[in-house]
């Protein structure tokens, strides 16, 4: 077990144990249904993997709990106690050609994980957010799977990973963690490819093109960090408080999709 002392949500958490495997080449794609493993030991993740569970008590597991999409799944659980799990290093994290994806569930209530990127495994405090992931569904639904696009500003050297910020009482299950090329545009996504976000360049003002089947607009900086998070957006939105620079907006849309921009502030 590793020792650290860090600082998280503004409480002083005494340690970090990060649960390491042995040395590993980076993976260009993965896809893990985590069957081949089992209940009930803390920090079980597959080889190549790792997880991060802090001193306050963060949960993570292997469970057969059911409902189950196969015989085995991840759980995360534990109000103000948090767990990471860290995915395999990838050689392609920020080259634009590939998405995440896994499905999710919570056991009750409404659930929160974080998707980002970590680059320090001895490290939680090294942890960015690209999109926090608010969870309603207590079984696999057709609503449960979620898909990712990864910014090209995510460092090389980070490796994927999913968060529980122990900020929910629910007890978080996912499963089928995939990295695949992004594959030819379906019917959905082509509605998605039609959707604008401008002008772009902007100075205050940017406009939405379609805003009827939009859940959430966030907006994030070139290092993840998140800026603002607008609920059921208008389609004119003002950010003349923002300074110069680049941002990504991320439409996220009813069906469960997303579709991340880049834009530039003048």
């Amino acid at each position: 077990m590793i020792k650290n002392n860090f600082l998280f949500a503004g409480l002083i958490t005494a340690s970090v144990g990060s649960f390491l495997n042995a040395q590993c080449n980076a993976v260009s794609e993965f896809s893990e249904n985590f069957d081949t493993l089992s209940c009930c030991n803390m920090g079980v993740v597959p080889s190549c993997w790792n997880s991060i569970l802090t001193a306050g008590g963060g949960n993570q597991i292997i469970s057969s709990t059911s409902p189950a999409s196969s015989p085995s799944n991840v759980y995360q659980t534990g109000y103000n106690k948090v767990s990471i799990v860290v995915m395999p290093s990838l050689t392609n994290i920020n080259a634009g050609t590939h998405h995440f994806k896994f499905k999710v569930r919570v056991n009750s209530g409404s659930g929160l994980l974080d998707f980002g990127y970590i680059t320090d495994v001895d490290d939680a405090t090294t942890f960015v957010t690209l999109q926090s992931i608010t969870i309603t569904n207590s079984t696999y639904d057709s609503t449960s799977e979620r898909i990712f696009d990864v910014p090209t500003t995510v460092p090389a050297n980070a490796r994927l990973a999913i968060r529980n910020p122990g900020t929910t009482w629910a007890g978080h299950y996912w499963d089928d963690a995939v990295w695949e090329p992004k594959t030819a545009l379906s019917t959905s996504d082509l509605k998605l490819n039609d959707f604008k976000i401008y002008p772009n360049p902007f100075t205050d003002v940017i406009t939405l093109s379609d805003t009827k089947e939009i859940k959430q607009l966030k907006v994030t900086d070139v290092s993840g960090r998140l800026i603002r998070m607008i609920e059921k957006p208008s389609s004119k939105i003002n950010l003349s408080d923002l300074k110069a620079g680049i941002y990504f907006m991320t439409i996220e849309f009813k069906d469960g999709k997303s579709q991340t921009v880049k834009t530039i502030k003048e």
